[in-house]
């Protein structure tokens, strides 16, 4: 079951974070009088699972997703569910919550009606699908990347990817250190465990548009872009390319979007700042691109990390 202090130690994170939601549920239920008495309460999940029913029920919310999972150490069942719902406005909200025998460990949604910007992820996904994997390849309420924790994958309705651990007494989110929003999971060094990889939004009517994928692998605490595996996949589609095939000469949008995309790839492969953003302007630019092109070099330029970092 863990010692004492490891339970608090994994209770804590959630309780600072009031489980990502305007609607604050702890590990124990609404209480907020957190003791240690409350430690040794029998574990319950029916009990728990009433509670559940009623918090939910009071904010209109029904159930369309369930998965059931055994938690680790003997510590007994955990079940997962989705949420659907309609807010003041009636427009469809999600929500997802996490509970054990020992409380309501996760909870996150519905949005607030007030809450223009919907991007946070309160949807859950049950099963993430890849291209060239199976169907369900990496699933909730499995360990997804090795840390001996069960996860949880969430979406936003815009497509952003959340990835949460939960344990017998708590739940927290994990940290993501991307320069774009994760929308996909991939798998990027063939170890079986879920990576994200999303890409810099693009303006509706840029005429260069380049493609800019980030990717982020587990470092043991967060998803990182700094990784060995994300650092090696952006070197790889940093080099320079083939010589060109006899024919007519490559489009200038094609060219510049292939020198943006090279750029943005060997500033996150760790290469030199001074010598890539040379390159880069050594590009002939027609006027009608210019505007275009300078914009991006400069978001480019400022994605290479600080000296202090």
């Amino acid at each position: 079951m863990g010692t004492l202090s490891e339970k608090l130690l994994l209770a804590v994170p959630l309780l600072a974070l009031g489980c990502g939601s305007d609607h604050r549920v702890s590990p124990w239920g609404s209480d907020p009088d957190i003791s240690l008495r409350q430690l040794f309460q029998a574990p319950d999940l029916g009990g728990q699972l009433a509670r559940l029913d009623a918090e939910t029920a009071s904010l209109g919310l029904r159930v369309t997703q369930e998965i059931r999972v055994e938690l680790p150490q003997r510590a007994g069942e955990a079940l997962i569910r989705g949420y659907e719902g309609q807010d003041a406005l009636g427009r469809a909200v999600h929500a997802v919550r996490v509970v054990t025998p020992r409380g309501i460990v996760m909870a996150a949604g519905p949005a607030d009606a007030a809450d223009t910007r919907r991007d946070q992820p309160t949807e859950l996904v049950p099963a993430l699908v890849t291209a060239g994997d199976g169907a369900g390849a990496y699933r909730s309420g499995t360990d997804l990347n090795g840390d001996k924790l069960l996860d949880v994958l969430l979406r936003s309705d815009a497509g952003t990817l959340s990835l949460w651990h939960f344990s017998a007494l708590g739940a927290a989110p994990y940290e993501i250190e991307m320069k774009a929003p994760p929308r996909r999971g991939i798998d990027l060094d063939e170890d079986g465990r879920i990576d994200l990889a999303g890409e810099v939004s693009v303006e509706a009517g840029d005429l260069l548009a380049p493609r800019l994928t980030d990717v982020a692998s587990f470092d043991g605490v967060r998803y990182s872009n700094r990784t060995e595996a994300a650092r090696a996949y952006h070197a790889r589609l940093a080099e320079p390319p083939p010589p060109p095939a006899p024919g007519p000469p490559m489009r200038p949008e094609s060219r510049l979007r292939a020198a943006l995309e090279r750029a943005f790839h060997a500033a996150l492969a760790g290469m030199e700042k001074k010598r890539v953003l040379a390159e880069l302007d050594q590009e002939a630019v027609p006027k009608e691109l210019d505007a275009s092109f300078h914009r991006w070099r400069e978001r480019i330029a400022a994605t290479f990390p600080s000296r202090s970092e």
